[in-house]
């Protein structure tokens, strides 16, 4: 009786940590979901060349990548942004797209930001523009950007995130993490209003797939498919506990 209960046990608490696991797999995914088609906040900015300019004057009406990150970070922020000025700088096509580098720590100056700039030799590039906010808190809600201060180690917890903007200041695509050029196109594609066939749009002929993703919204919900991948598995856990209660009723039964 006691093994059967304990067998339940770790029964119960290993579908819980898969889920939970599949869970976390799938956070950042979500994040980049977080505020699609939605307006970014028209933050005041102050920097090179910029003294109180709102967010959607510096970048003159361009389509946009809005970059993160503050300067003393000591870890994602500086290959982050490498990465995003290698892949930017061998594609001509580019050249029209304005990439906006905003520190949300309020601890970093207009001078920060200038040597910053200097340290990866964007700082004569007019195709990159780095800022500050006094208004950040506003900016991170507007793009679903949450960095944590970590007391422990003087450095934010947070994401290397790029989030695409078109000329009407509408959030089209994120991306989150270190990502290839493929990636970066299809920020780029929808920046500029080029339709990009990422998602599947369901149809009488998908009717269980694990999310549905609404084309309008931009958004992705729990579909039929997600449903009927853990039934499986709650059915496992009910018939065993249908059983040891069936063992357990017999044994009182047989003692009687």
């Amino acid at each position: 009786m006691h093994k059967n209960n304990v067998f339940i046990i770790i029964v119960v608490i290993s579908f819980f940590y898969s889920t939970c696991v599949i869970g976390q797999a799938d956070t950042s995914g979500w994040k980049e979901e977080k505020n699609i088609y939605e307006k970014v906040y028209d933050a005041t900015l102050t920097g090179h060349n910029l003294h109180n300019t709102k967010l959607y004057q510096s970048i003159h009406q361009n389509p946009t990548i809005l970059v993160l990150i503050f300067t003393r970070c000591t870890g994602i922020c500086n290959p982050f942004l490498l990465q995003l000025k290698e892949n930017m700088q061998f594609e001509a096509g580019y050249k029209t797209i304005k990439i906006l580098v905003i520190s949300f720590d309020p601890r970093d100056t207009k001078e920060d930001m200038n040597l910053f700039a200097e340290r990866f030799g964007l700082n004569n590039d007019k195709q990159w523009i780095f800022a500050v906010t006094d208004q950040i808190s506003n900016l991170n809600r507007s793009v679903g950007f949450n960095p944590v201060w970590d007391s422990t180690r003087n450095q934010y917890d947070h994401d290397a995130l790029l989030v695409g903007i078109n000329r009407e200041g509408y959030i089209t695509k994120k991306l989150i993490g270190l990502r290839n050029e493929h990636e970066l196109k299809l920020l780029i594609n929808s920046i500029n209003d080029v339709f990009a066939p990422t998602y599947r749009i369901p149809n009488q002929n998908q009717l269980f797939s694990c999310f549905n993703y609404n084309s309008k919204t931009g958004r992705n919900t729990p579909g039929l498919g997600l449903f009927f991948v853990g039934l499986p598995v709650v059915i496992t856990v009910l018939i065993l506990f249908l059983i040891n209660y069936i063992v357990h009723s017999n044994r009182i039964f047989q003692k009687n």
